[in-house]
């Protein structure tokens, strides 16, 4: 059975503990906390997990236009340093991987004046030199593709693939977000084999975005593919409200009963597509 566990950044300005004693409730191993080194405190973090006998092996990075990976500016060192004091972050809390969007999430429109050729060169010299400061703490940097609808950068598995290709680093490597990949990938089959022996991480929800199993994304062939390939870390659950704007997660109340039903959903069904597949 795997290692399962859901983000913490999408329950917004909700306390940590409510977070912990929810996932404790509903039989969670762990919890994603939000990579926010400067805002979240790793002591009250490793105490909360203490409490409630849960572990942390991933860290959620949090992009927007101030932590650009594609600038050659201040907001590509924005988002190295950022990275570095995640890294730092990450080790006080146990994870080992930090989840990376090359572009600001939200920035759908190719800026102005600079081609696509040295936007990605900028985003490998970035990413490649935040992963020297990862590797020596025995950090990962997993990168995340995400659609078109919150990106214009890396929307496939297959241009994450190329990406961490050219960066070429060995503490990088890939992260399949099953909402995203119901959007921009033809195949869920052919994606993963494709980046199998880079995959670090997956992010668990519908193509509806919400818990797995309010819609149409076949959860038993997925779990099939991820024993095939010999996958072994964790299924972290990221759904989340129906919004357009995913950040705007962190504005919303969720001390609420559909939070909690959510929780419930997503892992009750990924257990019972586990079980079938086991007993198949």
């Amino acid at each position: 059975m795997y290692h399962i566990a859901m983000t913490q950044w999408i329950t917004g300005d909700e306390d940590i503990e409510t977070s912990c004693l929810r996932l404790k409730k509903y039989g969670y191993d762990g919890i994603e906390f939000a990579a926010e080194p400067h805002k979240l405190d790793a002591e009250e973090c490793r105490t909360l997990m203490r409490k409630y006998g849960l572990d942390c092996r991933s860290l959620c990075g949090i992009f927007d236009e101030n932590r650009d990976l594609t600038d050659p500016g201040d907001a590509g060192k924005n988002a190295v340093n950022y990275l570095r004091d995640s890294v730092d972050f990450a080790v006080k809390v146990g994870a080992k991987i930090i989840i990376v969007v090359p572009s600001p999430v939200g920035r759908t429109v190719q800026p102005a004046g600079k081609t696509l050729d040295e936007l990605r060169n900028n985003a490998v010299k970035n990413i490649r030199e935040a992963a020297g400061y990862a590797q020596k703490h025995g950090v990962r940097f997993a990168i995340e593709a995400i659609n078109r609808y919150e990106t214009y950068f890396a929307n496939t598995l297959e241009k994450a693939w190329s990406l961490v290709v050219d960066i070429g680093h060995p503490a990088v490597g890939i992260m399949a977000d099953l909402f995203h990949m119901s959007i921009e990938e033809s195949s869920f089959t052919k994606s993963l084999l494709l980046i199998q022996d880079k995959l670090l991480h997956v992010h668990i929800a519908d193509n509806t975005r919400e818990p797995a199993g309010f819609g149409h994304i076949d959860f038993k062939e997925i779990l099939r593919i991820l024993k095939k390939i010999g996958y072994e870390g964790s299924l972290t659950m990221e759904f989340m409200y129906r919004l357009a704007d995913p950040y705007s997660s962190k504005e919303i109340k969720t001390e609420t009963g559909l939070m909690d039903r959510y929780a419930g959903q997503a892992i009750d069904y990924i257990k019972t597509m586990e079980r079938s597949i086991d007993n198949s």
